[in-house]
């Protein structure tokens, strides 16, 4: 389970308890945190994933290269990558800015589905939150 996060966005701070709770529930899957935002400094952001306690570790990913693989747009960001590397799941963590006010909760749904054998019910689901900064690299 891959989750771009981001150390200043409200929307990706409003899933980080979900995203440790699941990250203790599903021990069959390994989580890693990608912290891929160009506009947020290592100090900030080495305390700020620090205090966050998620669990699991979070890489930086200096010059966003697996985001512009994998194509994350915004933070929260996930993907639930088979073993043999398939993605089975991309998308928002929730259906909601705000993890609070959400009614379905999409990576839980997939990551239910993938440990029970099934297809994941919803392969791709919208992202909302704060776009993943860039600088002045043009992506796409």
């Amino acid at each position: 389970v891959l989750v771009f996060l981001s150390a200043k966005c409200p929307c990706s701070a409003s899933h980080v308890g979900e995203i440790r709770k699941l990250s203790q529930e599903f021990k069959d899957f390994r989580f890693v945190g990608i912290h891929s935002n160009t506009n947020e400094d290592k100090p900030l952001t080495q305390a700020y994933f620090k205090n966050a306690g998620l669990g699991f570790p979070v890489i930086q990913d200096s010059g966003a290269k697996l985001a512009d693989e994998y194509r994350a747009s915004k933070t929260p960001h996930a993907y639930v990558i088979s073993a043999d590397g398939r993605t089975l799941y991309k998308g928002g963590v929730t259906d909601s800015k705000n993890c609070d006010q959400s009614g379905r909760n999409f990576l839980r749904e997939a990551l239910d589905d993938a440990n029970q054998g099934k297809k994941v019910r919803t392969p791709e689901a919208r992202t909302l939150g704060c776009a993943i900064a860039r600088g002045d690299k043009n992506v796409w």
